[in-house]
Formats: structure tokens, C-alpha cells, sequence
């Protein structure tokens, strides 16, 4: 129950969690007012909000926000918008726009734009000129809708169902052997092993069907919004069953809508990122989370620092259901969890469309370097492979984990650097908008004429590179490709990754240039060629993951190419051809790299072989920040083998004008620990991905 309480001279919300009949105090002053009666958090979920407070040394009212709708938190009422779609065919569409861009350009470009979206466009939205809208209405080219928030468009759309497909072997003894679990109606935890293209997610779908069967919920969890789409498609089509969605880039009303269907039983099947994993699924059967390895599942933005896959984990203990946990590149962690015995192991080694892996080629950059006679985004290979599937009618898919078009502008006189004034970061520079642009704190300015440091106007340069430049640079190459850009910069709108999505899949593009979005589990049959401009940069953090991360993006980038019946490619460029990464990622050899890793770690003790606690301070004053950093060091009275680090910078030492301080705690067991924790004002991150940053 959400209420409302007197506190001084201010009124706070809270949620009430235990009711007790009698009281020590010797009065009580009366609820307010209550907000919601309709908050009553199910006995599974309340066990799981209590442990993550204290497993992750947060406050219990920060783990229940994530366990309430935002509509009752906030008691934000639903809003109507404006839907904007075609009236006409796509081929009287596209007669019109080439008419209108010589009477009238901005209606064209207005009409294009809706076009080209591929169930419409909300008026909020649209780009064009506004006033355009009046007139194509008007002229009958489009029509509009006023549709509340929690209409969902993409799940009214028709979809061709499809049947169950016939496994392979490896496909169904993995099948069998989890259905047998989920029969139990008791907690088991397994993680599939499966090479890219092996056919995971049929195995997914079938267990699924078999929880729908017995009038069970199943939650399926996706790393990133950008793969929600692509699942909901295929799952339409597969189950006839309400399908709730539940990620962040939803409305408000749509998300309360998904939740209340959940709530009551009338959907089933939920399908959304890791806040989905807090829904109220009634008689919970199943938990799937694809590509667990995935960081989008932790957050560290902000306390709680949760990560998805574990909270998952134990979501399915104390609802004693099923959890599958699968990736072509298992966390380190997860594998040593099946090795160990507390998983169940599965393994699918081969694709499930008998499609071979593809061919891998290691590009030695200095020498492409040379041989072009200075820098080049492309090697000769990477050039006739691009070529090569132009001429052939198939594509390309470009991997940088970059945007922008210059990494940073500096001063050839004076060597000054143009950095973010509220963060220790050199500001991007993005062509298009002319702007410099911080990637932590999004500030932008006009990018300067004149050094700001020494006044030259002639010395002033741009450094290094990002996707807007390798697509600018294969238009002057290739000046009749067609491309399309996947980062944050190009999927700001609502629908822009399904409508992305969907125009590589239909063949509008040669080429899809991206950030590490690509490289999530998306299919595209007629990607043959994968070119990895540069994952050197990761290799040289001063991070025991890095490896690890380094590894998974050329692995997963690399299973975009081949998936259908044309063999596919892969082209690694890199300054680094003989670390030994590089080599096993190229190889898509997991089994030998989990075994260098886990060596490794076991040698130096890092995860699965302890537990990392890292504790960050911030302040306005960077003296100030660390020395709160060194009082809270000094104040922890831990035994061995229990070790306390010494207080570093972060390795974004400054972000939105607070320096940040940092120290790591290494331990065999947390529970111990975190008494202690709970009275330092610090955010604490249990478990977290990065030690540097």
C-alpha cells in the first residue's frame, strides 16, 4: 500500500511493508492520505526485494521503487498523442513525394518521413515542418489518430503464425532436460552454451510453450530495447497469447497496462529488459534471460546496483521455477557456476540451420597502414569483401564501438584539448549537428574557430574517428551504396530501432554501421560480410574484464555474418594481431578461452574466486572527495583474508562536476560485510562490472 505521512513540516510518500499492532512509541501521528491500495507486493517478490537490500547494501525504499509501477509512485495520469500514418499505397506515396519535392519540399520531405516509418509516426516525433501535416491531411495522404499511451501499436499488427520447428539433437536433449526440471515445479538453474545461430531461442520457445501449457507465466528477458522488436515479432507469431512488453523507451501508459495484465492473469508471457524481471507474473513457471554475458543487465548508474541476471536467479529460487540463462558467450562467472555443479549444462555446438561458422581473417592494421601509404578506416580485404557482396546483392555489417565523426579536436600549437568543463572527458565531435559533444553528461557546444587556449585559427585539428565518419567515408568510396547507422544518436525516436531493423532486413541498405547494438542477436540472412574496424581500445583499460568484453563483442559481432544458407565472413582489424584474445575470439573458441580466463583468475584472485565491492565518493571539491574516500577506508574493520584497496581516482575522475574517489573490497563472503557498509554515504556497487571506471 502506497501512502501518504507527516514528517516535520513535509509530507512523504512511502510504501507500507509490515504492519505491526502495537507500539513501543508513545504516539503515532495518522497516515495522510493513501495513495494506492493496489500495491500489495506477492510474498516471492518481497522475499526478493529484501534480499537484493541487503545483498546489494541498499535501502529497502530504493529496491521497491523498481518492484511499483511508476503510475502509483508518481500518480502521473495517461496521455493522449497524435498518430500520423500513410492513407495511400507505397507506390502512390513515393508518385507523390517526388511530385511534392518541386511544389512543395517540405510537404515531401513530411510524407517521406511517415513513409519510411514502418507503422506510422507519432506527431510528437516528426521532424518535418508540422504545418505540412494540415495540408497532407487535407489532401487525403495521410491519416491521424488520437491513441492513449498504453495502445500498443506494434502488437496490433497481423503476423504469420508459425509452428514449433523440428529440433536437431543437441536442441531437444537440452529441451528435455529442462522441461524435466520444470515438471518439478522446483528451482533449477540452467545456462545454454549455444554457438551463434545454434537455435537458441527455439529451445526459448518451446519451453515456453510448455509453462503456457500449463497455465504458467514465463518472463523473457533481453539485454537491450534495440532486441525487443525482433523478439516480439518472433513470439507473436509463435504464440497466439497476450504478450506484455515492459522496457524503459515504453510510455508510461503502456507499461501500466502490461502491468496490470500481468497482475490480473490476463497475460502470460512478458517479454522486456531487466526492470521487467520485477513484474507481478502470477504462477511463474519460467525465466529466461537471453544473452546473459550482456552489461546491459547490470545497473551501476545508480544504487541499487542490481545486475539483472543474478536478481533473476534468485527471483526463480524463491518462486521455485525454472531459469535458462544463454549466450554464445557465457560470463565467466556463469560458466564456473555449471562447472561447479550449481547450473545445469547445456551445450549447442553446432547452428541449427546447418549453417557453417564463418570464415575469420585477423587484419594487421600497420601494415594496411603502409600499404595505403597512411591511415585508412579500411583494409584492402575489407574493401574487396564490400565490394564483393555490392556486386553480389548481399551485405555488410560494420562494427565500431564509437559514434560520432571525430573522437576529439585539438590544437596543433599548444596541444589543448577540447574537454567537457563538467567532466574529465574530451568532447566528441559530431558532424552533422556541428557540435561537440560530452558522452557523459551530453553537454554540446559549437565547435571553436580559434583555440580557446592560444587564439590560433590555423592549428586547430580533429583526431580519431567514429561511425559517422566510416559512413561518410564508404559514400565517398562506394558512391552508390546505400547505408544506415544503428548508435544512440540515430535511435533517439520511439520506434527508430524496429524501424531500423526492419529496413536492413528488407534489403533498403547495403550496409548497417554500428555500435555494439549490432552486435546483440539480431538476424539478418543476407549479411554475409562482418568487417570489426577497432576493439583495440578496451583491450588497453586497466580492467581484469576487459579481456572478457573484448572476447564477447568479436565473438557476437562476428555470429551476425553467414546465418542463413550463404557462407559468411568476418574481417578483424586490429593493432594488436597476436594478443592472444584477438586469436581466440577469431577462432570463436569459447571453451579455450574460458579455460585461459578462469586460470588467470584463479591465479590472481579475481571473480568467481572472490567477491568485488567497490565503494565510489563524490564530491564538488576533489579534496573533499577523497578524503571522504580515506575516512571510510580507515573506518572498515575487516579480517583477512578479507583486503581493502587503497583509494584511486575513478577512471572517469570527474562527471557533471563531481570528482570521484574509489576503493575496492575483496572478499570470500558479503553477508559480513555489508553491516558495515550501511552506515558509509558512498554508492555501493556489489559485484560490478568495471574496477576502472
Amino acid at each position: 500500500m502506497r501512502v501518504e505521512v507527516p514528517l516535520k513540516s513535509v509530507f512523504k510518500k512511502g510504501t507500507i511493508a509490515k504492519i505491526k499492532h502495537t507500539t513501543s512509541w508513545p504516539s503515532v501521528k495518522p497516515i495522510a492520505k493513501v495513495i494506492s491500495k493496489e500495491t500489495e507486493i506477492p510474498e516471492p517478490l518481497w522475499k526478493l526485494a529484501q534480499w537484493m537490500a541487503k545483498y546489494y547494501a541498499a535501502p529497502l525504499q530504493k529496491v521497491l521503487k523498481s518492484f511499483i509501477p511508476v503510475n502509483i509512485r508518481k500518480e502521473v495520469k495517461q496521455k493522449t498523442q497524435i498518430f500520423l500514418k500513410v492513407a495511400k499505397t507505397h507506390n502512390e506515396c513515393i508518385k507523390a513525394i517526388e511530385e511534392l519535392r518541386i511544389k512543395n519540399p517540405k510537404q515531401a520531405q513530411v510524407l517521406e518521413e511517415i513513409l519510411n516509418s514502418s507503422k506510422g509516426i507519432f506527431l510528437t516525433d516528426l521532424e518535418g515542418s508540422k504545418s505540412s501535416v494540415t495540408t497532407l491531411l487535407k489532401k487525403k495522404f495521410i491519416t491521424s489518430q488520437s491513441i492513449t499511451t498504453d495502445d500498443d501499436l506494434l502488437l496490433e499488427e497481423e503476423f504469420f503464425r508459425t509452428s514449433p520447428k523440428t529440433l536437431n539433437d543437441e536442441q531437444e536433449t537440452c529441451l528435455n532436460a529442462i522441461v524435466q526440471s520444470m515438471q518439478k515445479k522446483q528451482f533449477s538453474a540452467h545456462l545454454i552454451y549455444g554457438v551463434t545461430g545454434s537455435g537458441k531461442t527455439e529451445v526459448y520457445m518451446q519451453a515456453i510453450a510448455h509453462a503456457l501449457e500449463k497455465n504458467q507465466s514465463a518472463i523473457m528477458l533481453v539485454p537491450e530495447v534495440s532486441l525487443t522488436s525482433q523478439t516480439i515479432e518472433r513470439f507473436k507469431a509463435r504464440f497466439s497469447q497476450k504478450i506484455a512488453i515492459l522496457h524503459h523507451r515504453r510510455s508510461l501508459g503502456e507499461r501500466t497496462t502490461a502491468w496490470e495484465d500481468l497482475k490480473r492473469g490476463d497475460a502470460k508471457l512478458v517479454i522486456g529488459a531487466r526492470s521487467a524481471l520485477f513484474c507481478p507474473a502470477q504462477n511463474l513457471g519460467l525465466i529466461i534471460v537471453d544473452e546473459e554475458h550482456d552489461s546491459s543487465y547490470k545497473q551501476s548508474d545508480e544504487m541499487p546496483c542490481y545486475h539483472g541476471r543474478d536478481t533473476a536467479v534468485m527471483r526463480a529460487h524463491f518462486e521455485n521455477c525454472a531459469i535458462i540463462m544463454g549466450s554464445a558467450t557465457p560470463s565467466i562467472e556463469s560458466r564456473y557456476n555449471a562447472q561447479v555443479g550449481k547450473y545445469h549444462y547445456h551445450e549447442l555446438k553446432k547452428r541449427a540451420t546447418s549453417a557453417l561458422l564463418p570464415s575469420v581473417k585477423i587484419i594487421d592494421m600497420k601494415r594496411a597502414f603502409e600499404l595505403a601509404g597512411g591511415f585508412t578506416h579500411f583494409s584492402d580485404e575489407l574493401l574487396r569483401g564490400i565490394k564483393k557482396r555490392l556486386q553480389e546483392g548481399e551485405q555488410t555489417l560494420l562494427f565500431l564501438n564509437r559514434r560520432g565523426y571525430h573522437r576529439m579536436q585539438t590544437c596543433a600549437s599548444c596541444r589543448h584539448v577540447m574537454k567537457c568543463p563538467h567532466c574529465d572527458l574530451s568532447l566528441t565531435y559530431h558532424k552533422e549537428a556541428h557540435l561537440l559533444q560530452c558522452h557523459l553528461c551530453d553537454y554540446k557546444q559549437v565547435a571553436p574557430r580559434n583555440c580557446p587556449n592560444c587564439q590560433s585559427a590555423e592549428s586547430l585539428q580533429f583526431k580519431g574517428f567514429g561511425t559517422e565518419h566510416v559512413e561518410r567515408t564508404l559514400h565517398a568510396i562506394f558512391p552508390e551504396i546505400r547505408t544506415l547507422r544503428m548508435d544512440r544518436d540515430t535511435t533517439t525516436k520511439k520506434h527508430s530501432h524496429e524501424d531500423l531493423f526492419k529496413q536492413f532486413r528488407a534489403h533498403k541498405a547495403d550496409v548497417l554501421i554500428g555500435t555494439q547494438m549490432i552486435a546483440k542477436g539480431f538476424h539478418f540472412p543476407s549479411v554475409t560480410l562482418v568487417g570489426v574496424l577497432n576493439t583495440d581500445a578496451t583491450l588497453c583499460i586497466p580492467d581484469f574484464r576487459s579481456p572478457e568484453q573484448v572476447f564477447q563483442l568479436i565473438t557476437q559481432v562476428a555470429g551476425r555474418s553467414g546465418r542463413a544458407q550463404l557462407p559468411g565472413e568476418v574481417i578483424i582489424q586490429t593493432f594488436l594481431p597476436d594478443h592472444p584474445t584477438i586469436h581466440l575470439a577469431a577462432a570463436q573458441d569459447y571453451p579455450a578461452f574460458f579455460k585461459a580466463e578462469i586460470e588467470e583468475r584463479s591465479t590472481f584472485g579475481y571473480p568467481p574466486f572472490c567477491h568485488l565491492i567497490k565503494l565510489l565518493f563524490t564530491d564538488l571539491d576533489p579534496k573533499v572527495a577523497q578524503e571522504k574516500a580515506e575516512k571510510a577506508r580507515s573506518s572498515l574493520k575487516l579480517k583477512a583474508p578479507t583486503q581493502v584497496l587503497p583509494v584511486t581516482p575513478s577512471g572517469h575522475a570527474k562527471v557533471k562536476d563531481l570528482y570521484r574517489f574509489q576503493f575496492l573490497i575483496k572478499t570470500d563472503k558479503i553477508g559480513p560485510i555489508i553491516d558495515q557498509l550501511k552506515s558509509i554515504e558512498a554508492k555501493i556497487d556489489v559485484d560490478p562490472l568495471s574496477t576502472f571506471f
